[in-house]
């Protein structure tokens, strides 16, 4: 009697004439079954000759398994939530982006705005002349400074002043620190007094608008017994300097010269000026007094000052002029004092725009006639202000 069952491996439907126990051989997957017992007394089931077997329990009609298909459907899910998310995504991201490019170029016009008026320490506010004014859009230079004159001249006449205007910036007094000799001045090593402005005119009594400042002091050995007052007077005058101002030391003797700590401009904050205060006490005086190499380094240095901040002028002090017992620097076949001027004359700018450095020139503790000329001449020459320094002052 024929049994109908299906294979037990690929489903099929099959109809073999054996005993229920049997092993068979399926004739579509070629695989052992055995004929179930059981199945020989029911009827013969009608099932059409083309009919697709059920699929397997667990399975789609189509052959996937469930867990495939659920899969997929909660991978489509992912990807349908993915695009309707995606374009919010994109343009928060865009709208962000565009928000910081705009702060930046807020920052950056911000950062940009420079004030004009920055004001040197110890302006002399009973002066004419304050000296050093370096705004250009308020002070010019008359034609009497700016005439370049032979070396000569410049020691054997000298009768017209200079700038005889008062400047149209407000100069004003500033003290040491905010805090007094409490706060910043005290830590700068400086007095009550010091912090307070102390007398005023008793070092760099001329001041003018300018953010860039190079101290060039004499430490050769005449200044011996006077330097360590000079050493004082430099740091009331850093200590006094605004943070938006920056500066740099360079003491001068035979033909070199020693520079501050950085060698370079820093700006007027603190730490800086207290690296400047340490410095200068570490300094000693040697030597005789020739200033041109040191001159030259200061112009090197200011020539990289930040062009958006107006001003550049140096501060050069001597007690004497600067032949030297040995004639002092040479150049172009004159030495020591006609050097200097005629080097200046050469390098220095007459413009603003064309990074003119003005030169205020004091004479410390001395009356020498050849030291007052050479400094008087370089100081009219180049829009700076001359000033002798008395003993008393």
């Amino acid at each position: 009697m024929a049994v109908d069952f299906r294979c037990e491996n690929c489903g099929k439907l099959l109809s073999v004439d054996e005993q229920p126990g049997n092993a068979v051989r399926c004739p579509h997957c070629r695989k052992k079954v055995t004929v179930p017992a059981g199945l020989a007394a029911l009827p013969r089931p009608h099932v059409p000759p083309n009919a697709t077997p059920p699929p397997p329990q667990g399975a789609s009609p189509d052959g996937q398994q469930e867990g495939e298909l659920e899969e997929e459907v909660e991978g489509e899910a992912v990807i349908g939530a993915m695009a309707s998310i995606m374009p919010w995504v994109i343009s928060v991201f865009l709208h962000l982006g565009v928000f910081l490019i705009m702060l930046f170029f807020v920052m950056v016009a911000v950062d940009t705005e420079i004030p004009t008026t920055v004001v040197i320490p110890d302006a002399a506010l009973n002066l004419d002349n304050p000296g050093g004014v370096m705004h250009p859009k308020t002070e010019t230079v008359s034609k009497s400074q700016n005439e370049r004159r032979t070396v000569v001249k410049r020691y054997t006449k000298r009768d017209d002043q200079v700038d005889k205007g008062k400047t149209e910036q407000t100069v004003q007094l500033l003290a040491a620190s905010a805090d007094g000799a409490s706060g910043g001045a005290a830590e700068l090593g400086l007095t009550n007094s010091d912090a307070a402005g102390g007398p005023r005119s008793r070092f760099f009594g001329s001041g003018g608008n300018a953010y860039h400042i190079v101290f060039v002091i004499d430490r050769s050995g005449s200044m011996a017994v006077t330097f360590q007052e000079v050493q004082h007077e430099m740091i009331k005058a850093i200590a006094k300097l605004q943070a938006v101002q920056d500066f740099t030391i360079i003491f001068f003797s035979e033909n070199e010269y020693i520079e501050g700590p950085q060698k370079s401009l820093v700006s007027a904050e603190m730490q800086n000026k207290l690296a400047a205060t340490k410095f200068l006490k570490d300094v000693t005086s040697s030597g005789a007094t020739i200033v041109l190499p040191a001159l030259k380094r200061a112009f090197q240095i200011l020539k990289y000052a930040d062009p958006r901040r107006p001003g550049r002028l140096i501060y050069l002090l001597s007690d004497g002029d600067f032949a030297g017992m040995s004639g002092g620097s040479t150049y172009k076949g004159v030495s020591g004092n006609a050097a200097v001027v005629q080097w200046l004359q050469d390098n220095n700018p007459k413009e603003e725009a064309k990074g003119l450095v003005h030169v205020n020139t004091f004479l410390y503790r001395s009356k020498d006639s050849e030291a007052v000329k050479v400094m008087d001449a370089i100081a009219k020459e180049n829009g700076g202000r001359f000033k002798q320094i008395s003993g008393d002052e």
